[in-house]
């Protein structure tokens, strides 16, 4: 099995970073682990599972060529209500849209413009409700509501990225822990190089009993990955304390979190998972947005840069990156402006991998 890296004493915080556009080639690769990056995260929201066990055996051959030891993480995206847009979507707040009950495709052109949305979620929907996408970037106000759709004026201006996430404003929304797609994937794991296997929208510790029997299957005899169990609904704040019980290790997934609990009790939600896992010695990894303005700007905001510096000292285990290396101007200046903050404020230590096999 695997021994989390806090068993062996190891409370140094490791850099997680997110595989995108802006690293995808292996001389990004390395400078990222130049920089110091200790684990890279394989999202399956837009790849299929054998697309990223390619890629990373790929960044596997990298790390060895550098004798760096890294964790692979895996990371299932679970289901949840997304729009229909597959590129950019002009929001104007004098231009109410449609908004689709079903997956229609989406058109800007049309007179109102149109959006579908694929995993359900909306037919409650209220006039006087307020739509929220993505991590809370963009909103839309619901002024009307037929059978299968609704009219939501924009709050606010710009454009809507591709097939973002929408939820209600205030409500609990649906998601889905483990879709028929994630648990294909697992099923193929046996010769992936992956060293964890992050779960989304985790709810209850059964869900992670199911991942490891799966995984169990998989891979026989041998040490099969870690299972990290994303925790970012009020549900799976209810139920940590059994779904740290079977989990190796935690996730705090602090965006749809944010948009779950709402921004009042938002803080109390991430704190109380921390000091659970905390308290039974089960490594947290805290994400995403954690040094966003680097992208624009040559320093990073204050709040940003305290809030980071602030987890490093209560030695959170693993701190990771999304935006920052995905599509973010500067991914290596990110990774390396977090490291000099671990090396000023953390705890000293060899740089091993959050995971490996006992």
């Amino acid at each position: 099995m695997e021994c989390p890296a806090k068993l062996d004493g190891l409370l140094v915080t490791k850099i997680v970073i997110t595989v995108g556009p802006n690293t995808s080639t292996p001389e990004s690769w390395r400078q990222i682990i130049d920089s110091g990056a200790d684990a890279f995260r394989f999202p399956a929201s837009k790849f299929g599972v054998d697309v990223l066990t390619d890629q990373a055996w790929s960044v596997a051959k990298e790390a060895d060529g550098l004798g760096a030891k890294l964790d692979l993480l895996l990371d299932l995206p679970g289901s949840k209500t997304r729009l229909t847009n597959d590129n950019g979507f002009p929001l104007d707040p004098q231009r109410p849209v449609r908004v689709a009950f079903s997956p229609e495709e989406a058109d800007p052109r049309l007179d109102p413009p149109r959006l579908g949305i694929s995993g359900g979620g909306l037919d409650e929907v209220a006039v006087g409700d307020v739509l929220v996408t993505g991590d809370g970037e963009e909103a839309l106000a619901v002024e009307a509501v037929a059978d299968d759709h609704c009219i939501a004026r924009p709050l606010t201006s710009g454009e809507l990225g591709r097939r973002r996430g929408v939820t209600v404003s205030g409500r609990s929304n649906a998601s889905e822990s483990l879709t028929a797609g994630d648990r294909e994937g697992l099923e193929t794991l046996g010769a992936a190089p992956f060293t964890g296997v992050i779960v989304s929208f985790v709810e209850s510790a059964k869900t992670v009993r199911e991942v490891k029997e799966s995984l169990a299957r998989s891979f026989g005899n041998r040490p099969p990955p870690a299972v990290i169990a994303k925790v970012e609904t009020a549900a799976g704040i209810g139920a940590i304390q059994e779904i740290l019980d079977e989990s190796d290790g935690v996730l705090l997934g602090r965006g749809d979190l944010l948009l779950d609990v709402g921004p009042i009790e938002f803080y109390d939600a991430c704190r109380s998972v921390l000091k659970a896992a905390d308290k039974q010695g089960v490594p947290a990894i805290v994400g995403t947005q954690l040094l966003v303005s680097l992208s624009n700007t040559w320093l990073p905001n204050r709040s940003e840069l305290a809030y980071v510096s602030h987890l490093i000292e209560k030695r959170v285990h693993g701190l990771m990156l999304s935006t920052e290396t995905t599509v973010g101007k500067h991914p290596t200046r990110t990774v390396a402006m977090l490291s000099s903050l671990i090396e000023r404020y953390g705890a000293e230590s060899g740089r091993l991998p959050l995971f490996r096999a006992s």
